[in-house]
């Protein structure tokens, strides 16, 4: 348990200095570029997330998994290493040969061109770095692989507005994007050799762990793809079917929601490498435990993080991206709602990838696509970004009863039915406190952040302290 602590704190603290980088560069962005400037990076980024996704096979979490498996012996480490880089490398080159022919066949439209070497660039280096994060990962050192993180996040933020600030706009900010992925990928590799039995060598590896990395990874590859385009086609298709403009105001919505469940995404990186741990030395019970461990503190967060945001929705968007982004208020309050659900599901789905069970969630997660793809083909032309967000939101819920169903059939046991209730409940009367109190004080969006943040957080620890949810020691932290 110490070590699985160890592992959140890491991952914690890295997705904490992510989201504070993210507070500085994004409203920052926002003021530097116009707000249809902003729409076309939106889907640009959305089209450089799915093919960077594409390209890494699903390599990170066959890495992380695989590595933490052998994790004893450790020429074993590197040859699971060594396979894994030849596997990225080599996706890699075919991901970039057909960008290129892309262009050449006219498939890429003339006006987004100019990004596809930035865009070569991420698939290569952000491969290598994928697999240096993911050797980390597996080897439960995640604190060298978030420090790269903090730093690759960083780089881009700082060399991205500075581009900006000197006229390149949108291309200057996929420049700094690229850039970061050179650098510290670089040092990623420097750390592996010199702090892991990892050796750089140009001889093709040992291919006897391959079958095993390439299958697992193509797995994670349908999940991660489908969960990709869960997240990136709304805002395709907003931009196709309303404009740039419409799609920066849903982009402007989606940030903040995406935010509110970077506890339970830390849950998820820390479980699929020690819950393969202890499958493979049979301890079932304790991978109960630690499930029911996860729901709770994911529930717990989703709550402070997601009624916060529910009722100061307008202040924030006022505040963070400007007044020209309060129309997205009640299309982030519609996701809120959703994202709960999908992020509750986050500290279920590792433990059912890491136990035999990723060929039917991945399932679940297409299924869960289509089902989101069809409601937002339905309702964007009609409804507009409330449409986009009424469709994402139902996929989220989707997706979370299908997982919960393989979780009842599968030889974990569901947490009881009373203890979630009760834990639920005890969020509900904090939600009507607070919501009720921010909703009869009217303010200006500064104050009202200000004060009614404060407010909820004492609101919400005084009436968990209560119910016995937040311990007020390190070492009350477990399930009751």
């Amino acid at each position: 348990m110490a070590s699985l602590l160890r592992s959140v704190f890491s991952i914690f603290s890295g997705k904490v200095a992510g989201i504070l980088i993210s507070l500085i560069f994004t409203p920052l962005l926002v003021r530097l570029i116009s707000q249809n400037q902003y729409g076309v990076y939106a889907s640009v980024l959305a089209t450089f997330s799915i093919v960077t996704l594409l390209s890494k096979g699903g390599l990170f979490d066959a890495t992380r998994k695989t590595v933490a498996e052998y994790a004893g012996d450790e020429s074993e480490v590197s040859s699971v290493i060594s396979v894994s880089l030849f596997l990225s490398l080599s996706y890699s080159i075919v991901a970039a040969f057909i960008v290129f022919l892309g262009i050449y066949l006219g498939v890429v439209p003339p006006r987004y061109i100019s990004y596809t070497i930035p865009l070569v660039v991420v698939v290569l280096f952000g491969n290598i770095f994928s697999i240096v994060k993911g050797s980390f990962y597996g080897l439960q050192r995640e604190s060298v692989a978030e420090i790269l993180q903090v730093g690759r996040r960083l780089l881009y933020t700082t060399l991205a507005l500075l581009l900006v600030y000197l006229g390149y706009d949108v291309i200057g900010v996929f420049a700094g994007y690229a850039l970061s992925f050179i650098l510290v990928g670089a040092a990623g590799v420097f750390l592996l050799v010199k702090h892991t039995s990892y050796h750089l060598s140009v001889d093709i590896p040992n291919w006897e762990y391959g079958r095993q990395i390439s299958s697992f990874g193509a797995y994670q590859l349908i999940g991660g793809f489908s969960a990709m385009l869960l997240y990136k086609s709304d805002i395709l298709l907003v931009k196709f079917f309303q404009g740039s403009t419409l799609a920066a105001l849903y982009q402007s919505a989606i940030v903040p929601a995406e935010m509110i469940w970077f506890v339970p995404s830390v849950i998820q990186l820390a479980f699929l490498q020690h819950t393969a741990s202890l499958w493979a030395d049979g301890k079932t019970d304790e991978i109960n435990q630690r499930l029911q461990t996860g729901i709770k503190y994911a529930i717990l967060s989703l709550t402070l993080f997601g009624v916060g945001l529910f009722g100061l929705a307008g202040p924030f968007l006022n505040v963070y991206f400007g007044p020209d982004y309060v129309g997205a208020k009640t299309t982030l309050q519609i996701l809120i709602f959703g994202t709960f659900f999908l992020g509750t599901t986050r500290v279920v789905t590792p433990v059912l990838h890491a136990t035999g069970w990723v060929r039917p969630s991945e399932l679940v997660t297409v299924l869960g696509l289509l089902l989101n793809l069809a409601l937002n083909i339905t309702l964007i032309p009609r409804y507009g970004i409330i449409g986009a967000g009424i469709g994402t939101g139902l996929s989220y819920v989707a997706i979370f009863i299908g997982n919960v169903t393989l979780w009842k059939y599968s030889q974990f046991d569901l947490v009881p039915l009373r203890w979630v209730v009760k834990l639920v409940l005890t969020q509900v009367i904090f939600a009507v406190l607070f919501l009720g109190i921010v909703h009869l004080i009217d303010l200006t969006p500064w104050v009202s952040l200000a004060l009614f943040s404060t407010l909820g957080l004492v609101l919400f620890l005084g009436i968990n302290i209560l119910a016995g949810y937040v311990p007020l020691h390190p070492a009350q932290l477990r399930t009751d």
